[in-house]
This record gives structure tokens, C-alpha cells and sequence, in this order.
């Protein structure tokens, strides 16, 4: 059963909008209380979780002093029953930010993800977008066979999505807008952009073919300079994509012994993309020993740089009046850098408006 406070608030582009947050952990605190401050129409907030110790520490909403674990709250027909679902302890405080948005928290992640965590039926996910009629999808911390589900099934929505994560000091963003995005460049010029789901984005079978440019699927980094090249930060997107590729394998790593099939992983993808060099001549240990050891865990500075990035961009997206990330966003929250590389798609194409 969901819990709803229905009110209504114009988001920035002064129509109703719907965002559908899918996940409560990590990164999603500082994206909800971006939009929820902005004034976004309506927010559906989806989790199947209970509360844990770890979320305590992972954003603003769960607090330890207001017994978000094992929560008291009153039942339908006024006894007390015990809750510690996501869902059921952040309503109030997304509540409190902006009272005027309608909001909506499902006790689950389905049709979307499946109880054992398997993605949902496609035709399923469409359906329930249609009905509720969503304007964007936020999928945080999903494995990736999950968020390419997803992608799917917002693409048969003609909604818009976005994908994001943490691993310790490192995140991502990827955004997929639909295959003719157009945003408003000028009072005379439009742009129309050709956004690709995240299955075609990050297919490798064309990386090593020199003729194939970045934008149907070559490298986005071959052929850079030195300059450019050290700019680009290639070692973050392949320690993030080798990184996918050790948990398609077993998982989410938590210890060092798994630094050395992720970094032989990176040295692979580094070869294969055509990287410059004479500027890179292999992935930094550092960075993939990090992600071995760090992956299942949040740092609060990540979340925060990285939900403040995503909420900035899903406002982006809706207002049309700014470019939005093109298309995957890589963030070294320590050392103050983020990447952003178009990954299996073309540069905008210029419109008159």
C-alpha cells in the first residue's frame, strides 16, 4: 500500500511534472531534496528496504534521533505498529522540505526490480510509467542489468532517464533523454539531441576499430592529445566500466583481493579504447584498489556532490532551456574531478527554433 500527500507544485518549465525516484539509498537523499526544494510537481519515491544502521549515515533521511530504525508509526485504524521500511520513515521529512509537492512512497521496487532482485517484465514497467505518467526516471545503485531493463522500459514510456551510483570516493551519472531531445539553445536555435539507452552506450564492439567514430559506438578517447586527453580523465570511465564488469562477475567487491582482475580488466579497456600513451600508460592502482576496497560503501561527500549534480541535471532536462550531461558522468569526489564522455552518441544538431 502506498502512503500519498497529494498537493500541487509547478516545477520550472511551469508545467507538472512526475519524477519517479527508484532506491532510497545513498545518492538518492541529496537528488530528493533538490527537486522536492525546486518545487517539482509530483515525486514518487519507490524502496523495498528496511532501514539499516548504514543508512543512518548516509543522508537526511533517516535520523538515528527519530528512531528511523524500527520506527513507531500509527496504523490505519490507530494502533501502533513497528516499520522500518524506507519508504514509510522519509516521508515526513521529504514532506517538510516543500509541503506544496504531491508525493507518493511505494513500499517496493516493483514492476521495476523483482523481490530477488531480478528486472521486471518491460511490458510491466511501460505500463505503470503510462499510468502514472512519469516525466523522468531516477534509478540509484542498481547492478547494470537492472538500470538496462529500466532504460528499456522508459524508452517504450517516451519518458526520460537517469541512472547514478557511489563507490566510496567515485560515482556516476548517466542520462538517456530519449532519441530526439531538444533543448533551447537561443531565442532562435534549438538543439536536438539523439540520446542512446545505456546497452548501446556501453557496448565495446566497436572500441577497437579505428575508423569508427565516438559517436556510433568507437572510442570517445582515441586520436585525443596529450592535453585533451589528460582533460577527458579516460581512467575514470574505464575504472568505473571494469568496475561493472568484476560485479556482472560476482558481485560488488569489499577487499583488496579483488583489485587485480579489475585492474587487468582497466589495462584491457585502456588498450582497446586507443588512449593516448605518451598521457596514460595505465590505470591509476590507487583508483582500483579504492573501488576493491570501497565499493559498498557511501561517503557522505560523494553523495552529496553527486545527488546535488543529478537533481541539477534532472531540472536541466525538464526545463529544456540548458544542456543536460551527454551521456555518462564519472566523479572523483577526492580529487575534485568529474568526466563527462559521450559514449556511443553524436554531437547535437542545431535546429531553428
Amino acid at each position: 500500500m502506498s502512503d500519498e500527500v497529494n498537493n500541487a507544485a509547478p516545477a520550472t518549465n511551469g508545467q507538472i511534472t512526475e519524477v519517479l525516484i527508484l532506491s532510497l539509498r545513498s545518492v538518492a537523499h541529496e537528488t530528493i531534496k533538490n527537486l522536492v526544494l525546486a518545487g517539482i510537481g509530483r515525486l514518487i519515491v519507490m524502496d523495498d528496504g528496511a532501514v539499516t544502521e548504514e543508512d543512518l549515515g548516509s543522508g537526511f533521511l533517516f535520523r538515528e534521533e527519530d528512531g528511523a530504525v524500527g520506527k513507531n508509526v500509527s496504523s490505519s485504524n490507530g494502533d501502533y505498529q513497528l516499520t522500518d521500511q524506507r519508504t514509510e520513515a522519509a516521508l515526513a521529512q521529504i514532506q517538510s522540505l516543500n509541503p506544496l509537492v504531491s508525493l507518493t512512497a511505494e513500499p517496493t521496487l516493483a514492476p521495476f526490480v523483482g523481490s530477488d532482485g531480478a528486472p521486471g517484465d518491460r511490458a510491466q514497467m511501460a505500463e505503470y510509467l503510462k499510468r502514472e505518467g512519469v516525466d523522468v526516471v531516477v534509478a540509484c545503485d542498481f547492478a547494470r542489468p537492472q538500470l538496462e531493463a529500466i532504460n528499456a522500459a522508459v524508452r517504450d514510456a517516451d519518458s526520460m532517464f537517469f541512472a547514478a551510483g557511489s563507490y566510496g570516493f567515485y560515482g556516476y551519472i548517466f542520462a538517456d533523454l530519449g532519441a530526439k531531445y531538444e533543448n533551447v539553445a537561443s531565442a532562435l536555435i534549438k538543439l536536438q539531441t539523439n540520446y542512446v539507452p545505456l546497452s548501446q552506450a556501453l557496448d565495446r564492439s566497436k572500441w577497437q576499430d579505428v575508423e569508427t567514430p565516438a559517436g556510433k559506438g568507437g572510442s570517445p578517447f582515441r586520436g585525443l592529445s596529450k592535453a585533451n586527453t589528460r582533460q577527458a580523465r579516460p581512467d575514470l570511465h574505464i575504472a568505473l566500466q571494469s568496475l561493472w564488469d568484476y560485479e556482472a562477475k560476482h558481485g560488488l567487491p569489499s577487499s583488496s583481493a579483488a583489485a587485480v582482475e579489475i585492474q587487468a580488466t582497466a589495462e584491457q579497456m585502456l588498450k582497446d579504447l586507443g588512449v593516448n600513451k605518451r598521457t596514460m600508460r595505465s590505470v591509476d592502482e590507487v583508483i582500483i584498489t579504492h573501488l576493491a576496497e570501497h565499493a559498498t560503501h557511501f561517503f557522505p561527500p560523494t553523495l552529496a556532490i553527486l545527488g546535488g549534480l543529478l537533481a541539477q541535471d534532472v531540472l536541466r532536462a525538464l526545463s529544456r532551456k540548458d544542456n543536460p550531461i551527454t551521456n555518462l558522468l564519472v566523479l572523483d569526489s577526492m580529487g575534485g574531478a568529474a568526466s563527462v564522455a559521450r559514449w556511443g552518441m553524436d554531437e547535437a544538431v542545431i535546429k531553428k527554433n
